[in-house]
């Protein structure tokens, strides 16, 4: 089984603040740190380059088993919210990465999957998974879910569905 590293930021810290921050207006949200992410091919893309568009993070691992009910859900929301602006990235803290893309495959899931660099992995303190986390166009924490249920994921689309009816940010794509 895949283990985790011990990480230093919170995201359990930073689900309190966005509890408090989604009821707030939108200046006083926590801004996500700039993570830089790992494509499958290696190539690196920093996370503020899909800034302008609201943004799904769900983090996820192969050998999971509630992930591996999430993850046909946000390739429903991908497929739907996707044309309408929604930037949808499945970040994979598995190891060994080989093991993903036939899981992929094996569950037609085509939304983007990326792999964090081992130091930004060191920022993010994520105690269950999956977890996910929904960023306003800012890329300001919306919202944070930790582990799956079918109301967390009625929640991640309305919350979802009312980011992208917004007008857009600036910056991004």
């Amino acid at each position: 089984m895949a283990r985790m590293r011990a990480v230093s930021f919170s995201l359990a810290v930073a689900g309190l603040a966005c509890a408090i921050a989604a009821a707030a207006p939108a200046p006083d949200r926590v801004q996500f740190p700039n993570l830089n992410l790992i494509d499958a091919k290696g190539g690196v893309q920093p996370l503020k380059a899909t800034l302008g568009r609201a943004t799904v993070l769900n983090f996820w691992a192969t050998w999971c088993g509630p992930c591996r009910i999430e993850l046909p859900e946000l390739q429903e929301l991908y497929n739907e919210l996707g044309g309408k602006g929604l930037v949808t990235l499945a970040i994979n803290v598995d190891s060994p990465r080989p093991h993903v893309d036939p899981f992929l495959k094996r569950n037609n899931l085509s939304l983007p999957v990326f792999f964090l660099e081992p130091e930004a992995e060191a920022t993010l303190g994520i105690r269950s998974l999956p977890t996910t986390v929904l960023l306003d166009a800012e890329g300001k924490v919306v919202n944070v879910w930790g582990g799956y249920s079918p109301e967390s994921m009625r929640e991640i689309r309305a919350q979802a569905e009312g980011l992208v009816a917004q007008p857009r940010g600036r910056g991004g794509k």
